[in-house]
């Protein structure tokens, strides 16, 4: 592997033992990230690509998809999607919302739970299918449930706010008495985008700002230099994700990596 492609190479890693390793793939509408975990030991996180060099034969990531693992794990981020409450699902209702995900015959439409109290229907373009489609559709999960249970699982608070943040959309989730209570994503430009569409959300659940904690996971560096002076003037406080899913090295920011390390998260769940 091509050392200056990857964030970390843990120094056990070896070629001989991908059988007992899990790929996990994270794709977005452009780009892709890569790690390779054993248990919930990160073993190797790749840097950031476009999407499209996941279908160029011999570039340099073919090596790596076609180890034999013990398992694969294919998260997908969409802005395509609609919640369901556990309650009033049943197939005919995932039928009839993915009606309103305008779906073309190039798409692919899925059916899973996002949670312990909400099912997910959402599709996947034709560049994603493609991307996905490499390994078992079957088993491709909604990315950011994973994420959110991780979030769950951290005892989230009535004036906390989460932002997963990637280079061009964010996720948004708010719980209430520990439930998830609003998800969304939104796409954005530059910061003050982020913070409109953020304090949008909150206007929405007529939550009070000063009173609010915004806490960020994903693209953003450990100072928060970007995000941060903007969202520190509106909401009480914004702080660094510090939930890990993984052992993960020190010298990596583990909140950089929760979204692509908590896939495995989706996974038991869909399998459940």
């Amino acid at each position: 592997m091509n050392d200056t492609l990857y964030h970390y190479i843990d120094p056990g890693f070896s070629h001989t033992a991908v059988g007992n390793y899990t790929l996990l793939l994270l794709l977005g509408p452009a780009n892709y990230s890569l790690a390779i975990m054993q248990g919930q030991q990160l073993m190797v996180c790749r840097k950031t690509s476009p999407l499209s060099e996941l279908s160029q034969p011999g570039s340099e990531v073919q090596e790596v998809l076609d180890f034999k693992y013990k398992d694969v794990i294919t998260g997908v981020c969409t802005p395509y999607f609609t919640l369901i409450p556990e309650d009033l699902f049943e197939p005919d209702t995932a039928t009839e919302a993915a009606r309103y995900l305008d779906v073309t015959v190039a798409d692919s439409v899925f059916a899973q739970p996002l949670d312990q109290h909400n099912q997910i229907v959402f599709k996947a373009n034709e560049a994603l299918s493609t991307a996905a489609a490499r390994f078992d559709l079957q088993k491709v999960v909604f990315a950011a449930s994973g994420w959110i249970q991780a979030i769950a699982a951290n005892t989230p608070l009535g004036y906390q706010l989460y932002l997963q943040v990637f280079e061009d959309r964010f996720d948004l989730a708010y719980f209430k008495q520990g439930k998830l209570h609003l998800y969304n994503t939104f796409e954005y430009t530059h910061e003050e985008e982020l913070a409109y569409y953020t304090v949008f959300a909150c206007q929405q659940l007529k939550l009070d700002l000063s009173l609010i904690t915004v806490i960020l996971s994903g693209t953003v560096d450990t100072g928060n230099e970007r995000f941060g002076p903007l969202l520190n003037r509106i909401f009480k406080a914004v702080e660094i994700a510090q939930i890990k899913v993984a052992v993960i090295p020190d010298t990596l920011p583990a909140h950089q990596l929760l979204a692509l390390t908590a896939l495995p998260l989706c996974a038991s769940l869909v399998d459940a």
